[in-house]
């Protein structure tokens, strides 16, 4: 299987901006904007793995099954934390 090619222009815009959301995550631990700097700090981590994913681990070129892979076990995360929160949430404090 040939490897897919993936010029240095990509792989250098993709790394100015997983530095400038790294920037951006550091200046918002330095702000209070209260219950909204968990919410927005996951958002940017999350925004940061999926530039990762797609083009330093090549996620964008593999087959229709290695995807669906990815794919479930993303699901499978989300259930996982899901049911973590359902049961933060049932238990009286």
């Amino acid at each position: 299987m040939a490897e897919p090619t993936v010029s240095k222009r990509t792989y250098f815009f993709t790394f100015l901006s997983l530095l400038g959301l790294t920037l951006l995550t550091t200046l918002l631990g330095f702000l209070d904007i209260g219950s909204l700097n968990t919410a927005i700090a996951l958002g940017l981590a999350t925004v940061k793995a999926c530039l990762i994913a797609a083009f330093f681990m090549h996620a964008l070129h593999e087959s229709r099954t290695v995807r669906v892979v990815m794919f479930a076990g993303v699901i499978w995360l989300l259930i996982m934390i899901s049911l973590t929160v359902v049961d933060f949430m049932s238990r009286s404090w």
